[in-house]
């Protein structure tokens, strides 16, 4: 008999034993040497408990119609991460974020991402921003995208026509040595160069110190003018070239507020500056 009562003793303190419960947290004392295990069956229910997802979608109107069909007014916000001048631009929605009443809290789980697309134009002259080119490739590039570069009479810039007639000119030249450059009243430059084998010899070309651009920031977005500075360096008698973009980061900063306009306007729903997590 006392061997069954010291068994049924040692079984009891081997049982777990509930100390204190709030609501659905509970705290229980466990036996030594015994792992806590957790089971969800949620995986078998015909449907989860609640929503959750992560998404990313490509364009404004998929991500302002995910918000629309998934969200409320109530529980979602936007976050809008912005750096101008790294060039990176990131919209998040939390459908079911904590809500205006602050005891109202949210899983914050649900979550739809978006990025704008960069246009090519965008990403061609902002990749050889600064970089150095030797007469041929900068001939090549301005040929290449000659389609973009605008000016005229009324502002004193260079067209596309003129700048590729220079940098032709360039190419076709590329052979001479460097021999001096005179500022121009006009603003420009014009440069000499001189044959190696023959310094009697002259080529005369005008080279603009300043040109345009008109792209578009995002793909299928409204083009943006920007103004470029164009840069040479010479060494050994030779010509080294580079242009460097005017603020860029204001033209980016202009295209983001337009789309960010386009987000407040579609889906109604407030959005921050900011990280969210």
């Amino acid at each position: 008999m006392n061997e069954q009562k010291d068994t049924a003793s040692e079984a009891r303190a081997q049982m777990p034993i509930e100390i204190i419960s709030n609501g659905d947290i509970k705290r229980v004392a466990l036996p030594p040497s015994w792992n806590l295990v957790e089971k969800d069956d949620e995986r078998l229910l015909d449907k989860p408990r609640r929503k959750r997802a992560d998404v990313r979608l490509h364009d404004v109107a998929s991500f302002t119609d995910y918000i629309k069909r998934h969200g409320s007014l109530a529980d979602s916000t936007l976050w809008c991460q912005a750096n101008y001048e790294g060039g990176k631009v990131e919209f998040i929605a939390i459908l079911n974020d904590h809500g205006e009443v602050h005891t109202a809290a949210a899983w914050r789980d649900h979550i739809a991402k978006f990025a704008p697309e960069y246009a090519e134009e965008w990403k061609r002259w902002n990749a050889a921003h600064k970089q150095l080119f030797t007469q041929p490739e900068f001939a090549a590039f301005i040929e290449e995208n000659i389609k973009d570069i605008v000016g005229g009479t009324t502002d004193g810039l260079p067209t596309g026509g003129e700048m590729l007639e220079m940098a032709l000119s360039f190419e076709a030249n590329q052979d001479f040595r460097f021999k001096s450059a005179i500022r121009l009243q006009s603003g420009g430059i014009q440069m000499s160069f001189t044959q190696t084998d023959d310094s009697q010899t002259l080529a005369k070309m005008k080279m603009f110190e300043r040109f345009a651009i008109g792209i578009p920031v995002f793909w299928n977005g409204d083009a943006y003018r920007i103004e470029a500075r164009l840069r040479y360096r010479v060494r050994e008698g030779k010509l080294t070239f580079w242009y460097e973009l005017i603020r860029q980061d204001k033209t980016l900063e202009a295209a983001t507020k337009t789309i960010i306009q386009l987000i407040k306007d579609n889906s109604g729903t407030p959005l921050f500056f900011g990280d969210p997590f």
